[in-house]
């Protein structure tokens, strides 16, 4: 099976990067060769780009300090938060504010503060996005983009936009799922190029569990609604997750000391029914004049965990869980972050060489026009060139994200167990989940479950429908090169190689 790339630069990428480097030699209009070698430095960044998106007040800011494990981004109605924030890896704390202009200024980072106390009151008028740098352990194998929310008021902020669709991957946020949300889902592809942001690099995350119910426990009404949305959505979506996000961000960040867990061991020590009673709602918690604790450590509880993770940790508490280290840990397993970062990781980073090459090939396509007869020719060759590279295994499952497409249109019909093939070999983030077996399968079994898919989809082939036609032809190339690509490490059985019979002395 093939081997996932341990960074955006594979094999395929670098030799996107080749070809882009001989076109760009070739060209002669100077503002051409200045695209182009943008490109090759997008292209030749070391980490994958993972941008988080989503409405308005869905919580974006919350996961992303959840998965930094520090509170960096900006989660308070302040400027910052209608701004392009990138969080990368680096040596030295500090924020860079790029204006639209191309003037750039450094500011220093406030400790503990994040972006909102380091920019604060500063003018952000004609600025067109933030860079914080951090020597963060969370950002050493992908870098991450937080954009601002998308709604009615902000008619799909072209900033965010162009922010989400430049990236490898994205992680969209959903506290409500509904039209709106397929809008901009439609409105981010588009911007990106069409069928290049898909199920192959698009993960769902249904933010604000504990809004959904009212009850103690919402989660069975989530998983519900998540499970819902990823079979609507699953043509644009690999998968639908519901994270407490609150609940994320403060088990994975610095913020919870031992005070805040005596302040929640005293509530578990109160008389029980009162501190339920209390706990129906924020208003009657605030006004609850008999607290057994002071009412600025009600608020700050209230503030890092909501009512829902108040619930959770007297819960945790009730189970014998009372340092803090152990509600922490509490805490991050009923969330539901777990997941994020567990697909993040062997979906996104596992398969950045072909997220990679997808985004820099669809840059590619807005390049094509060029006044100067030399700078078409070499143009026209690199198209070319790209299409023999689109041949690529890694990128013909970026292709199968078009078939899931056509199936959700009903442009194309198949059966519910072609479907759920269709769908693996799309999505799955190694050979052997994307033929449907678990992830470390052995070769053996890759090999014989592609030799059993081969001859079905060739089946379909014959089906008069081009589009069906066309997929399923993608679909079996596939299996065939997953069976027959023993060399790069796969274990898999190599075909005979044909050789001269060695002439007779």
């Amino acid at each position: 099976m093939t081997a996932p790339s341990t960074g955006p630069v594979g094999p395929v990428t670098a030799r996107l990067i080749d070809l882009c480097t001989r076109t760009r030699d070739r060209l002669r209009t100077p503002e051409l060769r200045d695209r182009f070698d943008e490109l090759i430095t997008r292209l030749g960044e070391p980490r994958i780009r993972v941008a988080v998106g989503g409405r308005m007040n869905a919580g974006k800011s919350t996961l992303v300090n959840a998965l930094l494990q520090e509170r960096l981004a900006a989660t308070g109605a302040t400027e910052t938060t209608r701004l392009v924030t990138w969080f990368r890896h680096g040596h030295q704390a500090r924020v860079r504010v790029h204006r639209r202009d191309g003037g750039e200024r450094v500011l220093p980072l406030a400790p503990g503060g994040g972006v909102g106390a380091s920019v604060g009151d500063a003018d952000t008028e004609g600025v067109g996005h933030l860079t914080v740098e951090t020597p963060n352990d969370a950002l050493t194998r992908h870098t991450l983009v937080d954009t601002p929310g998308m709604d009615s008021l902000s008619k799909l902020d072209p900033d965010s936009l162009a922010a989400l669709g430049d990236a490898d991957a994205v992680v969209y946020l959903m506290p409500h799922p509904g039209a709106n949300d397929v809008e901009a889902l439609d409105a981010v592809r588009g911007w990106a190029g069409g069928l290049r942001l898909g199920a192959a690099n698009m993960l769902g995350v249904l933010s604000r569990v504990d809004t959904l119910s009212d009850d103690d426990d919402p989660w069975p009404t989530a998983r519900q609604v998540a499970d819902r949305y990823a079979r609507d959505l699953r043509a644009v979506l690999s998968d639908v997750v519901p994270v407490a996000g609150l609940l994320a961000e403060t088990a994975r960040g610095p913020d919870f000391t031992e005070t805040d867990a005596r302040c929640l061991r005293t509530l578990a020590e109160a008389d029980r029914g009162r501190v339920t009673r209390a706990l129906r709602s924020v208003q009657r918690l605030r006004r609850w004049e008999d607290a057994p604790i002071e009412h600025a450590d009600l608020e700050r509880l209230l503030e890092m965990l909501g009512l829902h993770g108040i619930r959770v940790g007297l819960s945790l508490l009730d189970e014998g869980r009372r340092s803090t280290p152990a509600l922490l840990e509490g805490f991050a397993q009923r969330s539901g972050v777990a997941t994020v970062l567990e697909r993040i990781d062997t979906v996104f980073v596992a398969g950045a060489d072909r997220l990679r090459a997808s985004a820099g090939i669809a840059a590619l396509e807005h390049l094509w026009d060029a006044p100067d007869e030399v700078d078409r020719r070499a143009l026209l060759a690199l198209q070319s060139d790209l299409d023999r590279l689109r041949l690529e295994p890694a990128l013909r499952q970026v292709e199968l994200a078009a078939a899931l497409v056509d199936l959700e249109a009903g442009r194309m019909r198949l059966g519910a167990e072609d479907v759920a093939r269709l769908r693996d070999l799309a999505t799955g983030a190694d050979d052997a989940r994307r033929l449907g077996l678990e992830a470390g399968a052995t070769p053996e079994a890759v090999a014989a479950a592609a030799t059993a898919q081969i001859p079905q989809w060739r089946r379909l082939e014959a089906r008069p429908s081009r589009v069906l036609a066309r997929h399923v032809r993608t679909a079996r190339e596939l299996c065939e090169h997953i069976l027959f690509a023993g060399p790069d490490g796969s274990g898999a059985p190599t075909p005979p190689t044909w050789q001269a019979p060695t002439p007779s002395r």
